[in-house]
């Protein structure tokens, strides 16, 4: 009975064999029995006549007759010829030799199971003498990308020859029949048979998993060289577990501690900088002094999708993609030139393979995020919270008359304090002690959670099709995602398209026609974002389910409010839950890349290839508020003339419709690449020279148009026709609420267009060479000329260049001895990349733009927004980089290790001109900063047996940066000043500056140390020699460690990121006088707070600041910034976080086969568990601005992915 249900299940004859001899060892006693039965069963006869009947049915008619089982693999019987055999009372032996006889296949009985294998192959030549003959073919990997370089060498040890960079290759006068020798360094080598006849051999060789160190080609955009012939510095992420992460659909946030050397910064301050390579090597200029917004530079690396260059990497889709390197050194990244200083990121997607075959893969998932942590924030519960706003209730300081009135203030007066004041004034005492006791007992948290928060869930469904033949091949792709936000009514679709073909025109023309489509539309409400930072006890909803009025949460106390409604008649109230629904923001944006990729042999060695790449994207986004928004009630009332209540209002603005604003975006790119390359190895390989010599030009052209039209009828899709130029120069005068003095003017913002264009044009060269496959040595040189430069020659004819060496010390003699190191290599680096300004910021001529104003005519005038410099160049990076690839123990560990310097010169910045010239400052190259590093790979391979396998890998970098020489934008003469700066002459990048706290004095004011010893609390009295550096923004340490464990079809993967030695401020309270206020949603306490200064004593136990209701005394005494911004409040922010943890299961080929797969794989993941932090205070360095300290809510901590890959 066992052996029928696993024939039918199709388990293989190895496993079948293991449990049958487990089963006769259970009972010696049967077992006899069974042999009697098995030696009377073999003696049965057996009688067949057939005529061209199929194997398959004789094989069920012997085994009905003679009872054997029979195993076997279902797809060897689907070529076997048609039988003809006529046979009476034969044994089993006899019939199975006569049916197999003319077949490829072999058979074994044991114990009544018949077990058939494919036969060995192999050549008779006692009938037939053959002629030596010429072998051609191409060796690549899995993927069908060539494998330039491989060793293709006669068993006899007669002949070796090497493919060349299309991995072709021609062995001369090798005999058919004759052992050949594939080998390829990271792949497992192959023995195949040289066939007879012409035909061009397709050798496809498998990656050695226990060689994962050993990677065999390395992309730069330009050419794909083998590792062993490249002297630069790359790095590889493990392709698995990149694809394996669910948490985001950017490629290279999952890149995140895989490899050594790039930063993955995830704080809310790191917009400008999300992705570094071996630290920051630009700072550009400053916008406003001390707002740490910097622009004329791009900080991110240049990124790279099948050679070409995109700005936006989010439109590739991660399962399309089947390499990724990470170019680091000159040598690596030079070739791009004046693009390459932040490093290069070279993304490679994947193409058909000439199998014959057609290739069906899906892969989805669902990541579910669940809600952010509304009560990450630090404030106090209802009853907290009400006690300490009676302990601070001044009402003599801020009379109900002051507090009541607009514009003396500009927030309405929430529920608790009302209370407060009506006991003050005795109102309605009692009335107004039991409000604040109920209030006291009410929580809004779950209100908060349930009603202004979606669980967040990312989904992705990507369905792909690959296959060709000899002269074409292809992959398509079609791919759904679904990004849901937290946000009620916030969510992005995602819809791709993509499709490589690879078409051959004899033997000497190949071409790639890429094509790529990408549609993103998303769609926002006008959600409420409260956390525990808002008042406690406010509920959005009551028990009936009606949502709450908040009219107080504006700029309108309860009486100047119904004022402003009578007279204007508009409706002033705001009840947050409704504004939901009130307005939207809708995007759709389509983008497009053609690439067009052409390869012509010339010569042998030599051959032309051209790159031709169009790439084009359209969006609109449009926003719409309702006239029943709040905002848009509003500004309807700033521009109505209403003098008394009853009054007919003049309104100077719609009140029906909406407003509705858009902006229609276009950008267009096109690539035009000529590149020869010749690639020649000669005597037997011990010479090997690649050359290319190549002319680029680009362009990039954005147009930008936005408008914006009031009153819009969303049915009907017209709107009101208004007076603009009137409206925003002179404006309206006598409104209800003016927003300029007595007048109010319209925002200059119904109409706006931009356009930018971009040009390179470039000229590059890059050879490499090796010599006895020991010594290599590699050299590039490329001069770009654009209009992001300045027109002078100086600017314009600036090459960027590299040379390295590399040698395999495990190739000489001497390391012959050492047998446990199986490769060593050094290699040695140096050149010039280069970092271009941003558009506009070379300004050959000086650039104007509009100011607007009331006071010119026409209500704007003209000023010069950039001051020519003919001279701006672009900033050059030389970077010097030595390093070790090592391997030993038969590959058991394996990595490398790599010492850098960075040395960046021409930091754009900005320089001080004389006051005549009209202008205080023009962009110049004025700046130098310097890197230094170490960055380790260290990989394992802990346990390699038959079934289970565990192995590890340690991405470690290290990274000093400093500052040599940089210009502020302005002049620093205060302590206060230098608090702010982030990038200061003779520091590191992202400093972070403190006051020395000296503490509390008597009257609870913060106190601060100066630099020579003395202790004050007087204001703004600091010099910047006052102030002391605390560290970096950014981690000085920083990598990822894997484990990765399986055992036969189950694997456990946990990669683990960590960021060590870096600082950040952290949030503490900032109330310490005036009277309480509510911008946003907040207006609940800091915890904090209630441990500050009370009385006389308390300054030896806390270093929290009094609370001074008086703003005028408070701000006339001291200077409260001295607590916020002291040394005592920057805390460490390095941390160690579980980036994910996964689980998979692969179904085993028996049942795979079953339902004519290839993979059946389901796994499921957890990303995001934080394991340790330094500081004390429980804070998340990932969501907390290191720069003034404020907190945002975490979200996707702890999200549970589930997914399955099938492939067929």
């Amino acid at each position: 009975m066992y052996l029928k249900i696993t024939r039918k299940a199709g388990m293989r004859a190895a496993h079948a064999r293991k449990l049958l001899l487990i089963m006769k060892m259970s009972a010696i006693l049967l077992t006899v029995v069974s042999l009697q039965v098995s030696a009377r069963s073999m003696s049965q006869s057996i009688t067949l006549n057939v005529k061209n009947e199929s194997l398959a049915v004789i094989i069920r008619e012997i085994r009905t007759q003679s009872g054997f089982d029979f195993f076997f693999d279902k797809d060897l019987l689907r070529n076997a010829r048609p039988v003809t055999l006529n046979v009476k009372n034969a044994t089993i032996q006899d019939v199975l030799d006569r049916c197999l006889a003319q077949s490829a296949i072999a058979y074994r009985i044991e114990n009544k199971v018949v077990m058939l294998k494919e036969k060995p192959q192999t050549v008779n030549y006692s009938d037939f003498v053959q002629m030596p003959q010429e072998i051609r073919g191409r060796v690549t990997d899995s993927t069908g990308s060539p494998l330039a370089g491989a060793a293709i060498q006669l068993k006899s040890g007669l002949k070796t020859v090497y493919t060349n960079n299309d991995g072709e290759f021609v062995l001369p006068a090798a005999e058919p029949g004759s052992v050949i020798i594939i080998s390829y360094i990271g792949f497992v080598a192959q023995e195949l048979a040289v066939p007879a006849g012409s035909a061009a051999m397709r050798i496809v060789l498998k990656a050695d998993v226990n060689k994962l160190s050993e990677i065999a080609v390395v992309s730069n955009g330009y050419q794909t060289l083998p590792r062993e012939r490249s002297t630069g510095s790359f790095g590889k992420p493990d392709m698995e577990v990149v694809a394996n992460r669910s948490f985001s659909m950017n490629i290279i946030q999952r890149l995140d501690g895989l490899v050594p050397g790039i930063v993955i910064n995830n704080s809310p301050n790191a917009t400008q900088n999300p992705v570094l390579i071996r630290g920051l090597s630009t700072v550009g200029r400053e916008t406003v002094p001390g707002w740490g917004i910097f622009e004329g530079t791009n900080r991110n690396p240049l990124y790279v999708v099948d050679g070409i260059p995109v700005t936006d990497v989010g439109v590739v889709n991660p399962q399309d993609v089947a390499d990724i390197t990470v170019l680091k050194d000159a040598t690596a990244a030079s070739i791009w030139g004046a693009r390459a200083a932040n490093g290069v990121v070279v993304i490679t997607t994947k193409k058909g393979q000439n199998t014959g075959k057609i290739k069906l893969q899906y892969d989805a998932f669902a990541n579910f995020q669940g809600k952010p942590n509304t009560n990450y924030y630090r404030g106090m519960n209802s009853r907290q919270f009400i006690e300490t706003a009676e302990e601070i209730f001044d009402p003599q300081t801020f009379p109900w008359e002051t507090s009541t009135s607009f514009p003396d203030s500009y927030f309405g007066m929430p529920p608790h304090e009302v209370f407060l004041y009506n006991k003050a004034r005795g109102i309605n005492v009692q009335q107004a002690q039991n409000g604040l006791d109920s209030l006291m007992a009410i929580d809004n948290r779950k209100q908060i959670k349930d009603l202004l928060y979606d669980n967040a869930m990312l989904t992705n469904h990507t369905l792909s099709v690959s296959g060709g033949q000899k002269q074409y091949a292809f992959y398509g792709s079609a791919a759904f995602t679904r990004d849901k936000g937290y946000n009620p009514g916030a969510g992005t679709n995602t819809y791709k398209l993509n499709l490589r073909q690879n078409f051959s025109l004899g033997s000497r023309i190949n071409f790639d026609l890429i094509t790529d489509l990408s549609n993103t539309i998303s769609k926002a409400k006008r959600p409420v974002t409260a956390d525990s930072r808002f008042y406690p006890y406010q509920l959005f909803r009551d028990a009936s389910g009606n949502n709450l009025s908040m009219a107080y949460m504006k700029t309108l106390s309860d009486s100047v409010r119904l004022d402003y409604q009578n007279r204007s008649q508009v409706n002033l109230d705001f009840v947050p839950l409704d504004e939901l629904n009130y307005g939207y923001t809708k995007s759709d944006q389509l983008f497009t890349r053609n690439i067009l990729n052409v390869q012509v042999k010339i010569l042998n060695g030599l051959t032309f290839s051209g790159t031709y790449g169009y790439i084009k994207s359209s969006g609109k986004t449009e926003a719409y508020d309702d006239i029943k928004s709040y905002n848009s009630r509003y500004e309807l009332v700033q521009f109505t003339v209403a003098p008394v209540a009853g009054a007919t209002p003049v309104y100077y603005l719609p009140n029906t419709g909406g407003t509705l604003a858009t902006e229609n975006s276009s950008q267009r790119n096109w690539t035009v690449r000529n590149q020869l390359n010749y690639d020649k190895n000669w005597n037997n390989a011990r010479h090997q020279l690649t050359v290319l010599l190549g002319q680029e030009a680009q362009e990039q052209q954005s147009v930008s148009v936005s408008s914006k039209v009031r009153g819009y009828n969303e049915q009907m899709q017209s709107y009101r026709q208004l007076d603009y130029v009137a409206l925003s120069t002179t404006g309206v005068s006598g409104t209800v609420i003016p927003n300029a003095w007595f007048t109010s003017i319209l925002s200059d913002d119904y109409f706006g267009r931009s356009e930018v264009v971009t040009r390179f044009t470039s000229y590059y060269a890059n050879g490499a060479y090796s010599f006895k496959r020991k010594y290599s040595f590699n050299g590039s040189l490329r001069l770009d000329k654009s209009s992001l430069f300045g027109v002078d020659k100086s600017a314009q004819n600036k090459p960027a260049w590299s040379t390295g060496l590399k040698w395999f010390l495990s190739s000489e003699p001497f390391m012959a001895k050492v047998g446990a190191v199986n490769s060593l290599a050094l290699r040695a680096t140096y050149g010039i990349a280069g970092n271009a300004p941003g558009p506009g910021v070379a300004a050959s001529k000086d650039i104007l733009a509009r100011y607007q104003s009331t006071l010119l005519p026409n209500g704007g005038g003209l000023y010069v927004a950039t001051p020519a410099n003919r001279k701006l160049s672009w900033e050059s990076t030389a970077t010097l980089n030595i390093g070790v690839d090592f391997s030993m123990l038969n590959s058991r560990v394996f990595g490398s290790v790599d010492l850098y310097q960075r040395k960046t010169s021409g930091l754009i910045g900005p320089m001080p001109l004389s006051p005549l010239t009209g202008s205080t400052y023009v962009t110049a190259n004025v700046g130098d900063l310097e890197n230094k590093g170490l960055e380790v790979t260290l990989s394992t391979i802990n346990v390699n047996g038959r079934n289970f396998r565990w192995s590890s890998t340690l991405n470690l970098a290290y990274n000093k940066n400093m500052l040599s020489n940089i210009v502020a934008g302005f002049a620093v003469t205060s302590g206060s000043t230098r608090i702010y700066q982030q990038y200061v002459t003779g520091y590191p990048s992202y400093a972070v500056f403190a006051y020395r706290y000296g503490g509390l004095d008597a009257l609870g004011d913060p106190q601060i140390k100066l630099k020579d010893g003395s202790v004050t609390k007087t204001p703004y009295v600091s010099v910047p020699d006052d102030i002391a550096y605390m560290g970096t923004q950014q981690p000085v340490w920083n990598g990822g460690f894997s484990n990765n464990f399986s055992y036969k079809g189950l694997s456990l993967s946990f990669n683990a990121v960590f960021n060590l030695g870096h600082v950040m401020r952290r949030e503490t309270n900032l109330f310490f006088t005036g009277r309480p206020s509510h911008p946003g949603f907040t207006g609940n306490f800091s915890q904090e707070f209630a441990n500050r200064w009370k009385k006389p004593g308390d300054e030896q136990v806390t270093n929290i600041p009094s609370y001074v209701a008086d703003s005028y005394t408070s701000y006339s005494r001291r200077d409260v910034s001295y607590y916020q911004y002291a040394d005592i409040n920057v805390v460490s922010a390095s941390f160690i976080k579980m980036r994910d943890i996964t689980l998979s299961y692969q179904l085993p080929q028996w049942l795979i086969r079953r339902i004519s797969a290839d993979q059946v794989l389901f796994r499921a993941q957890i990303s995001n568990i934080m394991l340790w932090k330094a500081n004390k205070y429980g804070l998340d360095p990932e969501f907390q601005d290191a720069t003034n300290g404020s907190q945002m809510m975490p979200f996707g901590q702890k999200a549970i992915t589930l997914g399955v890959n099938l492939k067929f």
